[in-house]
């Protein structure tokens, strides 16, 4: 459970209701340089700069465009599969997708609470979810209508299910079975840099 700067609590002990925002937060690769790229989208209508950390971040406005579930915070090893629904309708969302390698890139998702009275943010957004983009689709919409992504995050409890790989290597196997070749590239094949959503 996310701790409460004293504001925040002060808001809530009050009992007038709740008014927070859901920050999307995505480093992805370039695909031209290979370089990481950070890009940044909250619910909120424009665009904002948000002190996260040490670290202060501009997230751009994607106000209806973005829509995510309810984030449920999580206490334990349970790999959690999260999905945050965008439309391509921002020069933004296009960017991510067109111009980034969003394969496998880390993802932070936070929600910031903000003041009922003045609007502006109320402490400390707090992070609610951590993890990579598992999936990323785009559905073409009908004649008329917006694209839709579907972005699919993982937490980062996925690394814990991975196999060592001292025990999966081609050395391993090789002891086992000196004709065989079923690992050879083992230890390199994922350092190979495959372009993912360019045909």
């Amino acid at each position: 459970m996310p701790i409460l700067d004293q504001a925040q609590i002060d808001q809530l002990a009050e009992r007038r209701g709740t008014n927070s925002h859901v920050l999307l937060w995505v480093v992805a690769r370039e695909r031209t340089s290979g370089a990481d790229q950070a890009i940044g989208f909250w619910t909120g209508d424009d665009h904002r700069s948000f002190q996260i950390g040490a670290e202060t971040r501009l997230y751009y406005g994607a106000g209806n465009v973005i829509d995510v579930a309810p984030v449920v915070a999580g206490v334990g090893l349970k790999v959690r599969h999260f999905r945050v629904s965008l439309t391509a309708a921002t020069d933004e969302v296009r960017t991510l997708l067109r111009d980034y390698d969003p394969r496998l890139a880390p993802v932070e998702v936070h929600v910031a609470p903000m003041d009922i009275d003045t609007g502006g943010p109320l402490g400390t957004p707090k992070r609610m979810i951590k993890g990579t983009v598992n999936k990323l689709p785009e559905e073409v919409g009908a004649k008329g209508t917006q694209n839709k992504l579907e972005m699919t995050i993982t937490s980062n409890a996925l690394a814990l299910t991975r196999a060592l790989p001292l025990l999966r290597s081609n050395e391993e196997l090789q002891r086992r079975l000196s004709t065989a070749r079923g690992r050879e590239y083992a230890d390199v094949a994922g350092e190979w840099i495959t372009q993912w959503g360019v045909s």
